[in-house]
């Protein structure tokens, strides 16, 4: 079946049979990458202000029903840094944009989010409670990091649980310590199944993969198809810092890894991303599309910017080379792509 769209990909996702009973009822998720409004990117923010970084995508993040990005790092003011090459830690007054931009939940279990340890983690719960932006992965011990974050739409409750594949150790959340939620298989199964049983419809986030590596470790897709095997509606992926290829499976989408969003870094290598919006019925997706989208920073100065033409079918057809080897394939045009299931 064919689905065909502007500024992107539109395609159907087979979910098979409906239940008996089911309606019309449906959510759209908006699905973005990493966001971490530190570092390089601080002096941007002080010019132009804390929407800065979402000014020219704030429009398409608002009209989802529940938007979702990696939060990448704690909003704080102290805390001990861990020894590590790279510690984030951004200021508070930074956080009531991801609100004003139209997010309605974050992933928080990755490697930065407990870079300044657990007072940072704290005040960063309490700063998204008091804006009402869900959040999932990380709390002051292994249960609250385990447990979903439920938003409700249309009708339907959506659970979103997120978890931690990447190092350092330290910062998993156990029994007795504050962190983030490891993804370990038995937990994946669990939580996915439990929050398969509170709520219509079940997305999981991970942060997995190697930095740069455009290709998923054989754990990652272990780990996806668990989750689906297990109830979840639609993966998605962070940490690589760029774009790893897409994969349908069981008729669930999954998104291995979205690379960057609005991220403080230069890099040279990471300059292509793309926004993930699935409409998501009781049953599975219904449709998606892929918004492909510059995250260079030195061009854009920090605020990631929808592209079409030319730069536009690049990034798609990037996204095709790699999707290939996963079996999803389609046809990318001039900012606009057909694909076959």
């Amino acid at each position: 079946m064919n689905i065909l769209a502007s500024l992107g990909l539109w395609f159907l996702l087979a979910g098979g049979p409906q239940p008996a009973g089911d309606d019309t009822a449906s959510v759209t998720i908006l699905a973005v990458g990493d966001v971490m409004m530190g570092a390089s990117m601080e002096p941007a923010i002080r010019e132009h202000g804390a929407d800065h970084p979402f000014a020219a995508t704030a429009q398409v993040i608002r009209r989802a029903d529940i938007a979702i990005c990696n939060l990448e790092a704690p909003f704080g003011t102290k805390g001990k840094p861990f020894k590590k090459r790279f510690t984030f830690l951004v200021p508070p007054s930074y956080a009531g944009a991801l609100a004003r931009a139209g997010f309605d939940a974050v992933a928080m279990a990755n490697n930065h989010l407990m870079d300044y340890g657990a007072e940072p983690l704290k005040a960063t719960i309490r700063i998204l409670d008091s804006l009402g932006i869900a959040h999932s992965g990380a709390g002051m011990d292994l249960s609250e990091a385990r447990r979903p974050a439920v938003v409700e739409r249309n009708g339907l409750k959506v659970a979103f649980l997120s978890y931690s594949k990447v190092y350092p150790a330290e910062f998993w959340a156990t029994s007795r310590r504050a962190g983030t939620a490891p993804g370990e298989e038995r937990y994946v199964a669990e939580d996915v199944a439990a929050a398969r049983k509170r709520a219509d419809l079940v997305v999981v986030s991970f942060h997995w993969g190697a930095e740069l590596m455009d290709t998923p470790k054989p754990y990652q897709r272990k780990l996806a198809r668990l989750s689906i095997d297990s109830g979840a509606d639609l993966v998605l992926g962070h940490h690589p810092h760029i774009l790893q290829g897409m994969e349908s499976y069981k008729g669930r989408l999954i998104a291995y890894s979205l690379g960057n969003f609005a991220f403080g870094s230069r890099s040279r290598k990471c300059t292509e991303s793309v926004m993930l919006e699935v409409r998501l019925a009781r049953g599975g997706p219904r449709e998606a599309r892929i918004i492909p989208v510059c995250v260079d920073n030195l061009k854009t100065n920090f605020q990631p910017a929808i592209v079409s033409g030319e730069a536009g079918r690049a990034i798609l057809a990037n996204l095709l080379r790699i999707s290939k080897p996963l079996g999803l394939e389609f046809a990318p045009t001039d900012s606009v792509a057909r694909l076959r299931f």
